[in-house]
């Protein structure tokens, strides 16, 4: 039903505000839902978590707009996703020795599709596929020699998280689906004006047309201003710490992408 010809999308707080979209294509008699709740008089409740957040739904591509996959052109840009809640901006683009090394840390939270101890739990999964069945290190060599071989594409990384802590510390700040739209539309009309980040060496947004908040795009300026530094330089050094020891842990790895990320 999905595999071929339709979509599949989480619905654990789906609004029509916010994914109108995905929200028109869930709410119609041909889609199917799984762990979805429903009030007793027979509506559904996106926002119900009494048994699980990880609700589902599925419906034929026919019954939103999209693309025909007939003619698709070659792809010109790859975004790695990273849910984060210190440093890591809405949105920076990578070096080419970068790519495969922070598609490898794997960045995340846990949600509830991986169970009870697995959610709201930082983990580092290489791209976020646990069921890879081989070593993981494959991943990261295969995608480096790919990298090599399409000068063209360019590569960003895009946290969906937060940025100065958890969503229970009200100095921090989230990146909602209007920054992430946003973030999208600049890198396809390449309006989004660039400078490099002196701790990560990636580069980052220092403006984006769209975008009201600054502080997303460059998480420095938040713990500046909240005269955080000293607790940001001990994030900068322990992610730097547990990545290098990360990543050290795959034997088959190629040395490069460790590099990738000064290791």
């Amino acid at each position: 039903y999905t595999t071929e010809n339709g979509c599949f999308a989480k619905t654990y707080g789906l609004d029509p505000d916010d994914e109108p979209t995905i929200y028109a294509g869930t709410t119609r008699s041909d889609a199917w839902l799984e762990n979805v709740g429903v009030t007793a008089d027979g509506k559904v409740d996106f926002f119900d978590v009494a048994h699980t957040a990880n609700g589902r739904s599925t419906f034929p591509l026919a019954n939103i707009e999209h693309r025909s996959p007939i003619g698709v052109p070659a792809a010109d840009f790859l975004l790695i996703l990273n849910r984060n809640e210190d440093l890591i901006p809405a949105v920076a683009k990578l070096e080419p020795a970068q790519v495969a090394a922070y598609f490898m840390l794997g960045e995340t939270k846990g949600t509830s599709a991986g169970g009870a101890a697995e959610a709201g739990k930082r983990l580092r999964v290489p791209g976020t596929n646990p069921f890879f069945f081989n070593d993981n290190a494959m991943q990261g060599n295969r995608l480096m020699e790919l990298i090599a071989t399409m000068p063209h594409l360019e590569v960003y990384l895009m946290n969906t998280g937060r940025v100065g802590g958890s969503d229970d510390d009200d100095r921090s700040k989230k990146v909602k689906i209007r920054h992430s739209s946003a973030v999208v539309q600049g890198i396809v009309d390449g309006s989004i004006t660039w400078e490099k980040d002196s701790d990560f060496g990636y580069l980052v947004a220092a403006d984006l047309p769209g975008f009201d908040d600054v502080e997303l795009l460059q998480p420095r300026r938040l713990y500046e201003r909240q005269d955080r530094m000293d607790e940001y330089a001990e994030i900068v050094k322990r992610l730097g710490d547990e990545r290098v020891a990360y990543l050290s842990a795959f034997g088959q790895l190629d040395p490069a992408v460790l590099a990738g990320i000064g290791g």
